[in-house]
């Protein structure tokens, strides 16, 4: 049976975006779909003729449009050829088939690369290793406002722009050295492979590990805090909230606490997927949680249980700098010496757990550090009943 090899265009969902040109591959009734590193404006596609439109647009977009139209002219040839090789096999899969065009689909380019090297991670069972790749390089892609790029335009100048780019939302300092580590050894690789030259791009780029500086806050100060009168400052107040849901959520991370949706609350829990390990956590749904949420309800958007996406701006990077600023204000309206952010929630539930009696190994529990490998092998799943009794005695301020 031949294979139907089609071009489909993908929009985005948020209005003004680029959206993405994908390969379809269809044999024996199998379908294997492929996002391009190919993106466009919806006017710039012809759906019936599946070809790039060039209009009225200037000399440098015509010259963008026209290298997209040979792209994929290449990328359909070379499936073409790999089609050809695979049938003189008589008997192949699309599965063999979409194998062997990622593994020759780079052209050059850094982020199919960066997608081979995933689906091999996971194929050895490296999940954890892959997701954090994963999430490196949709960090990297939003930094390039989803365009691709050429391995050989990697230097260490360009990596540097991009440690400054990551600084400035407020990520961490070892999660920038996460992130660059990651991307680091895939381009090793890259040049293991002959597909360029080391150019040793993270040179002077920082790729230890830190040791991370207390941020916990005080109990008291922490109580000032949730008892503030900030009725007269609507975007602090949303601030303070969203801080304080953090917090009785046992740290819940900020992009987590911005995705959650009314359909994560079930039978008096949240449940959620953390983003960064995609560990599965249950938090019981305190009174404390619901007067938020329903205090917040009207302002929400797209079905997202807390208003921390507008209709505008579903921009996580730039909403977490918004809600650090506002912090920032706030931590000076206090008088507090060092600006609270939004990973403070997490260092203060933790440390009032812990002085609160509760034990390393609930606490590990509670905060889902799927890392934490002897604490893992030490303890066996709690009930979930230990876990909720911990963080109700946590989130219950004098």
């Amino acid at each position: 049976m031949s294979t139907s090899i089609k071009l489909k265009f993908i929009p985005s969902k948020i209005k003004g975006k680029t959206g993405v040109i994908c390969l379809q591959l269809i044999h024996n009734r199998k379908i294997k779909v492929f996002r391009t590193r190919f993106r466009l404006f919806p006017a710039e596609w012809e759906k019936q003729k599946k070809t790039v439109v060039f209009g009225n647009s200037g000399m440098e977009r015509q010259s963008y449009l026209q290298s997209i139209k040979t792209g994929l002219d290449a990328e359909l040839k070379q499936l073409d050829e790999l089609v050809r090789l695979l049938e003189m096999k008589s008997d192949y899969t699309v599965d063999e088939l979409a194998d062997l065009y990622t593994s020759n689909s780079f052209n050059g380019y850094f982020f199919p690369f960066v997608d081979y090297t995933v689906k091999n991670l996971k194929d050895n069972n490296r999940q954890k290793t892959a997701s954090i790749l994963l999430t490196a390089k949709s960090s990297f892609e939003r930094f390039f406002s989803g365009q691709d790029i050429l391995l050989d335009k990697i230097d260490n100048d360009l990596m540097r722009k991009y440690e400054s780019w990551l600084k400035n939302t407020g990520m961490m300092k070892n999660t920038v050295s996460c992130y660059m580590r990651a991307l680091r050894s895939v381009y090793n690789q890259a040049v293991k492979q002959g597909l360029t030259t080391q150019k040793n791009p993270f040179n002077g780029i920082f790729t230890r590990i830190d040791k991370t500086v207390k941020r916990a806050m005080n109990e008291d100060v922490l109580v000032r805090f949730k008892n503030m009168d900030l009725s007269s400052h609507r975007e602090l107040a949303l601030a303070r909230d969203l801080f304080m849901f953090s917090f009785y959520m046992r740290g819940i991370s900020f992009i987590d606490m911005a995705n959650l949706r009314k359909s994560n609350v079930k039978n008096g829990y949240i449940i959620y997927s953390r983003s960064k390990t995609r560990q599965m956590l249950t938090v019981k749904l305190e009174a404390c949680m619901q007067e938020i949420i329903a205090q917040y309800k009207s302002q929400t958007v797209d079905n997202y249980l807390l208003p921390v996406y507008t209709a505008q701006n579903r921009n996580n990077t730039s909403q977490l700098r918004n809600h650090n600023k506002r912090l920032k204000r706030i931590s000076d309206m206090l008088g507090l010496e060092k600006p609270l952010s939004s990973y403070v929630t997490r260092h203060t539930w933790a440390t009032l757990a812990l002085r609160k009696g509760i034990s390393i190994e609930v606490i590990s529990e509670s905060m889902g550090h799927e890392n934490e490998t002897t604490t893992r092998i030490y303890l066996a799943s709690l009930e979930q009943s230990v876990v909720d009794k911990a963080n109700a005695k946590i989130i219950r301020l004098e």
